[in-house]
């Protein structure tokens, strides 16, 4: 009892004498003062150290760690347990075990057995618990295994995210924390950006295919020299010239037409949308008015003509054919007489343009046109007696020095 007394007494007077000291503190003396209490303030801060390993320690214990993990999984409060995660030995952030406690909220019935698993073997699926001791205090943590991704796509030229976060040209992302991710793929074209996601689970390594909606075309017509337009605009080629042409978005109401100059105007095909066909084939119909009435012009002058030569026995008469062309129909038409000579009367001639044929042929134009007669046989000395006659000649006509001309004809009938 003594001793405490003593004791006691001589620590009232040491703290008489701290309290004059640091009453007395000044900067000039500050030097002095720490070497005069150096003891005590070795002691001091030996204590805060010690009651910061036990704090620690605390935080860090297995029961605390493996709670902590549970509430950030369940909940999706990665920011619980992020600091006592490590990846490859490595300290992650908050936004690192995001996928990860998102994955885990939406099966939070998984949590229960991960826990379970490290609580009697320290070890459960991709998670392992490690004690990295601080001298004698328990420092719990949590070593998670990571995976890898690798995406394929459709164009090498994509860009490809995982999380909002761009991967290199290799298509493949390592070192990634298990959990929910969102793949994005972004395809860069002359008629929009094409953008396609996917949400996946990645909980283990893993290989994606993320098809980008687009296309390459190729274009086919039946005049490949035409001017190839896509939304309205000119792309400076020509049909022959879009083989493996694009990228172009699919079903993005993206149309192509195409547009020729002919000799008697420019023509525009009908417009055709991109869809999921590589091959597209796009014709222009090369019929206008203004061709039908070149057609016409020189259907009814041929077989105009061709009655004038007949009623004057001059096949040389017949206008705007060739030669064969001439001797055809001049000896279908001609009727042998022994006695008086036949007179041959044109009554009507009708051209049946939807049985006709129109086409491009060895950089030439050409037609089938299908012509309806209706002409008259009778003697010049008795004209009252007719035999009227109906015929159907198919008629073929060229495109030849900036002019139609018939090269061809044959009677036929639709029996």
């Amino acid at each position: 009892m003594e001793k405490f007394d003593r004791l006691l007494k001589n620590l009232k007077k040491y703290i008489c004498l701290l309290k004059e000291d640091i009453k007395n503190l000044s900067f000039n003396n500050i030097k002095e003062f720490l070497i005069k209490r150096k003891l005590l303030l070795s002691t001091i801060l030996v204590f805060f150290i010690l009651i910061g390993f036990w704090v620690g320690g605390y935080k860090a214990s297995k029961d605390i760690v493996l709670k902590n993990l549970e509430i950030s999984l369940k909940e999706n409060k990665p920011g619980r347990i992020f600091k006592k995660i490590r990846v490859d030995d490595k300290k992650i952030s908050k936004k690192d075990l995001q996928p990860l406690a998102e994955y885990y909220s939406d099966n939070t019935n998984q949590v229960d057995d991960i826990i379970r698993g490290l609580k009697s073997n320290e070890k459960s699926r991709f998670f392992t618990l490690k004690n990295d001791k601080i001298l004698f205090f328990n420092n719990y943590k949590i070593q998670i295994e990571p995976v890898s991704i690798k995406i394929n796509t459709n164009f090498d030229d994509a860009k490809i995210y995982v999380d909002n976060r761009v991967i290199d040209a290799t298509k493949i992302k390592r070192g990634l924390i298990p959990g929910k991710y969102i793949i994005r793929g972004e395809l860069d074209t002359l008629y929009g950006k094409v953008v396609e996601e996917q949400e996946i689970f990645l909980m283990q390594n893993e290989e994606y295919i993320l098809n980008l909606k687009a296309i390459n075309i190729n274009l086919s017509s039946n005049f490949d020299d035409a001017d190839v337009v896509i939304n309205d605009k000119k792309v400076n080629k020509k049909v022959k010239d879009i083989k493996n042409y694009g990228p172009i978005p699919i079903n993005k109401g993206i149309n192509i037409y195409l547009e020729r100059e002919f000799p008697w105007g420019v023509l525009k095909s009908e417009k055709v949308n991109v869809g999921g066909l590589p091959n597209i084939n796009i014709d222009i119909n090369m019929v206008n008015d203004k061709l039908l009435t070149e057609i016409d012009s020189c259907t009814n002058i041929f077989y105009s003509s061709v009655f004038d030569a007949l009623n004057l026995n001059d096949y040389s008469l017949i206008k705007n054919a060739d030669e064969d062309a001439k001797n055809k129909i001049y000896d279908s038409v001609k009727r042998e007489s022994l006695f008086l000579k036949n007179n041959y009367e044109l009554t009507e001639l009708n051209t049946e343009v939807r049985s006709s044929e129109f086409y491009y042929e060895n950089k030439t134009y050409k037609a089938n046109i299908v012509i309806n007669l209706d002409y008259s046989v009778s003697k010049k000395l008795i004209p009252f007696i007719k035999d009227n006659v109906n015929e159907m000649f198919l008629t073929q006509i060229e495109y030849v020095d900036g002019k139609w001309e018939i090269t061809n004809v044959q009677k036929f009938n639709l029996e």
